[in-house]
């Protein structure tokens, strides 16, 4: 699996304090790899590893308890018996076995079990849950005959990693109160065949941490069908600056987790947003595969503009946020420049810049001009939403506009044909156009929102 999803707020319940407003990138790229099987033979688990071996004798068709030991693992010697005794009598013999991967004693040995029966409580998702199933050992006399004892795995793992593109700085800090929803918390196994899957379970997994350039590995109870999954993400920090906290990272493609299978899943967060051309699928108002492949090679920004004064150059913490206003080639204070330049580099890294006439045009024609106080480009999941914010007509710069929840307009680079004109992208609930007679005369002194942008003009 491989797919960008969206970063979605989880439900009511869990509001996000209004201190702390999401500010990371709308969409995050998911990937989904499994890993090479693996089976563990009890020589190569390391030392003091305890495992518990159960002896069945068969009679008819149904398996009759003898008797059950505990031993520890010796490297490559043989196992230390540490309590119990695996006696039987001759026969057809069937052993079953199960184990923690884990150093501490077993507990108590029942006086019984009954095959296909009896349940091993997994009590939590901390430590691995391996069985062993001989099959049938037909013309057993004594149980010294040697065993070959090989496990596998009945849960699965999922190792999450993060990491970062796009940033001013590709770190991330402060990552804590990660979970898989319905991954499991705790299971149980029933005494038998090593088919026998543990059973459903679909609480959340415990939460876990994860640090810069590291990952963190959970164990989960195997998915009994094809389902999405989500990551929960608690606090997050990207590039020392953008929050992302109480966020759900939900695929859109359904996925099985299988028993005894390794799985890593990625979550990209990329700066910015830039789609592949085959995810741009808001055609309806003329969009060709020309605009598609161009509009592909741009990233923009996740939010308008905005600046504290002339300084601290910011954008919107989200698409739905109205940002600032600037005029033509203007900063905030009035002098000369690209506004979108001024983004701070510690955060944004460098090369953002006001769209060009051309690029906006070719947004215009890739959507589905459907109002929704703003509208959406590209996609209607993964791309750009403009907020109807309005504009402050012949004022310049400022924080609030006219027309706010009917229109808005677009700044762009380009100089208009008409003296002191420019070129915007001007929309309201009925119409879109890119033009230099359009709102308010499109004056180079009016004030208009900015969607700043990133790669090679055209």
């Amino acid at each position: 699996m491989d797919e960008w999803v969206p970063v979605k707020e989880p439900p009511a319940s869990r509001a996000i304090p209004a201190a702390v407003p999401y500010e990371g990138p709308s969409a995050v790229r998911m990937t989904l790899r499994e890993e090479p099987q693996v089976t563990t033979r009890a020589a190569t688990l390391g030392n003091g590893i305890y495992f518990r071996l159960i002896a069945f004798r068969k009679v008819g068709s149904n398996y009759v308890f003898q008797s059950a030991a505990d031993f520890t693992t010796n490297g490559a010697s043989a196992p230390t018996l540490r309590q119990g005794n695996l006696l039987t009598r001759a026969g057809t013999v069937r052993v079953i076995g199960y184990s923690f991967n884990s150093t501490a004693a077993m507990g108590t040995i029942p006086s019984s079990y009954t095959y296909n029966s009896t349940s091993v409580t997994i009590p939590n998702m901390n430590s691995d849950f391996m069985v062993y199933d001989s099959g049938d050992i037909a013309n057993v006399s004594t149980i010294s005959h040697n065993l070959s004892v090989s496990f596998t795995q009945k849960l699965c793992k999922l190792t999450v990693k993060l990491s970062l593109s796009q940033f001013g700085s590709n770190t991330f800090t402060n990552c804590t109160g990660v979970y898989v929803s319905q991954g499991g918390n705790v299971s149980a196994w029933t005494i038998g065949p090593s088919t026998n899957n543990v059973s459903a379970n679909t609480g959340n997994t415990p939460t876990f941490n994860i640090a810069n350039n590291s990952t963190a590995t959970v164990r989960l109870v195997p998915f009994s069908g094809s389902r999405a999954i989500t990551v929960h993400i608690g606090t997050l920090k990207l590039s020392n600056y953008f929050n992302a906290n109480n966020r759900n990272i939900t695929s859109s493609q359904n996925v099985q987790l299988l028993p005894g299978k390794s799985y890593t899943i990625t979550l990209k967060f990329e700066l910015g947003i830039q789609l592949a051309a085959s995810n741009i699928n808001l055609t309806q108002n003329g969009c060709t595969a020309s605009d598609k492949n161009d509009l592909a090679k741009l990233r923009w920004a996740t939010g308008n503009l905005k600046s504290t004064g002339n300084v601290n150059y910011v954008w919107a913490s989200s698409q739905t946020e109205g940002g600032h206003f600037y005029s033509f080639n203007k900063l905030y204070d009035g002098s000369t420049g690209d506004p979108c330049s001024k983004l701070n580099t510690a955060y944004y890294g460098t090369s953002w810049r006001t769209p060009t006439k051309n690029e906006l045009e070719k947004l215009v024609r890739c959507t589905d001009r459907v109002y929704n106080g703003g509208m959406w480009f590209m996609n209607n999941r993964l791309g750009l939403f403009l907020k109807a914010a309005g504009m402050r007509p012949e004022t310049g710069p400022g924080l609030e506009g006219t027309g706010s929840g009917t229109s808005g307009v677009y700044l762009t680079s380009t100089l208009g044909n008409r003296k002191n004109t420019c070129y915007a992208l001007d929309f309201g609930t009925t119409y879109i156009v890119v033009t230099d007679t359009g709102a308010w005369n499109a004056l180079q002194i009016n004030g208009y929102s900015v969607r700043c942008v990133k790669g090679t003009k055209q």
